[in-house]
């Protein structure tokens, strides 16, 4: 199954913000990241916005990383193709995460034991999760 374009996005969102981040901090002006990458500074502050209806094309994003001296493959990695634009399969669900599913669409299970086990999850994600990733939103 390949991820959706919104996923692919929102990835590649936090991939350009990295990247922006890491160009300022060597110094690197807007003018500077759009004179030696050749992606305007509209595309790439966009990009990091996840706006947009359309992934951007690998090579518009194969010169913005060889501008900035960052290597390509993460960019393809978040927006889940590789160099000749095909989608990466996700890897199969760890069959404990599949049985978990199957109990939480199991009508036969109670509420507040579902409850239980979405609470354990997000907890077990919290502890799991680097302190510079930011939080998911809470569906309840």
């Amino acid at each position: 199954m390949a991820i959706s374009r919104e996923v692919a996005l929102a990835r590649f969102a936090a991939f350009v913000k990295r990247a922006l981040r890491e160009a300022r901090d060597r110094g690197m002006t807007d003018q500077d990241i759009q004179r030696v990458t050749g992606v305007g500074q509209s595309t790439f502050h966009r990009w990091q916005k996840g706006d947009g209806t359309n992934l951007p094309t690998i090579n518009k994003v194969r010169t913005f990383c060889d501008g900035l001296e960052i290597p390509l493959r993460p960019a393809l990695i978040a927006l889940g193709m590789d160099d000749t634009r095909e989608p990466t399969p996700e890897p199969p669900l760890d069959p404990d995460l599949h049985r978990l599913a199957r109990i939480l669409r199991d009508p036969n299970v109670r509420e507040d034991e579902k409850q239980a086990i979405r609470h354990t999850v997000r907890m077990l994600a919290r502890a799991a999760r680097p302190e510079s990733e930011p939080e998911p939103e809470q569906a309840e």
